[in-house]
């Protein structure tokens, strides 16, 4: 057992920082044994690690040799379509689910990530609570996204992202077979000055250069999955550059062909490292594959095409793998049939 008075300095601190600062033990293991029940105030079992201590009060600890202590894990934080996978004082990485927006558009509809983010910090008691856009991914994509909590936080990810030293790694679903089994992809990319529209277009005035490696995971019998890290950050590159090779992602109906087998375009951003705006300690975190890329795959294997056969696209022939209510969200309803009908919001990876 181990015996701690608390001094006139140590007035207001809480029981944790006591044990930590005394034993000494790191703030993870103070935890710990508060929660194991190890901890007494004043001969009164410690509930919580916040309890403030007075001048004169009696911490006894009690542990057993060799016994690790740490903390109960906490949950996962989120909400509809997303959940906080890395938060501290500098940057916030989330991971969120295809067809929620990552910023707000003009546009009437959902509330994007950005909002819904504010409005949790809100409920948890933050005043004005500040988010800066780093980085985007399309609506129906999946995966890693990183926010800055702070203005200096932001100007050093953006430069990060400028000069290109951020690892961006996604999954893929790419139609056909992908050659050579490993390469770099190249192209000038343009707008549509009307529809704006990502398209193909070398020369042309105000093309941007974008680039990518990709690597073929696994072959299957009319598809490839495809391990894609960017080199660029062109919005809606991956899609419009695989297309460009003949090989659309599966489910992606703006640079492709619809799919009988999942309602979006089957492009998940599975891995994101960079540098932490203080201390250069570099961060690196992973986003699992989404429920209906694995179904998409376990089909696939089988032998299953990839997209719908011209006679089923027009007849309007899916698959139901969204709920209903999803169903024009997720770019599954039939193409529109001229040019006043609606475009989907404009986002940038």
């Amino acid at each position: 057992m181990t015996r701690l008075t608390a001094e006139a300095g140590d007035e207001g601190h809480t029981v944790q920082r006591l044990v930590h600062e005394r034993l000494p033990a790191s703030n993870a293991e103070a935890k710990g044994l508060i929660a194991a029940g190890c901890v007494t105030r004043n001969g009164r079992p410690v509930a919580k690690p916040d309890v403030r201590v007075k001048a004169g009060d009696t911490v006894e600890v009690v542990r057993e040799q060799d016994r690790k202590y740490a903390a109960a894990a906490k949950g996962p934080r989120g909400g509809d379509g997303w959940r906080i996978v890395h938060e501290d004082d500098d940057v916030l990485v989330v991971d969120k689910d295809a067809g929620v927006l990552t910023v707000p558009t003009t546009a009437p509809g959902d509330d994007s990530l950005e909002e819904m983010l504010l409005a949790a910090y809100k409920k948890r008691g933050h005043k004005k609570p500040s988010l800066h856009v780093v980085h985007r991914i399309d609506r129906f994509t999946s995966g890693l996204v990183v926010f800055a909590r702070h203005h200096p936080a932001a100007q050093e990810l953006k430069r990060q992202f400028l000069e290109r030293t951020p690892q961006r790694v996604y999954t893929a679903v790419a139609e056909g077979h992908v050659e050579p089994q490993s390469g770099r992809l190249s192209h000038q990319l343009a707008e549509h000055p009307k529809s704006l529209k990502v398209h193909v277009a070398a020369g042309v005035a105000g093309a941007r250069a974008a680039s990518l490696r990709y690597r073929v995971v696994e072959r299957m019998p009319h598809a490839d999955l495809l391990e894609v890290t960017l080199e660029t950050g062109r919005r809606n590159q991956i899609r419009v550059q695989l297309a460009a090779t003949g090989h659309p992602i599966v489910g992606d109906v703006a640079y492709g062909r619809p799919s009988p087998l999942i309602g979006r375009a089957a492009l998940h951003a599975r891995k994101l490292a960079f540098d932490a705006p203080r201390g250069r300690k570099r961060l690196t975190f992973e986003s699992p594959l989404p429920a209906d890329i694995r179904r998409l795959v376990t089909k696939l294997r089988t032998g299953a095409a990839p997209s719908l056969r011209e006679e089923d696209e027009h007849s309007g022939v899916r698959e139901e793998v969204v709920r209903p209510a999803q169903r024009r969200d997720l770019g599954v309803a039939e193409k529109p049939k001229d040019r006043h009908a609606r475009k989907m919001p404009r986002q940038r990876r």
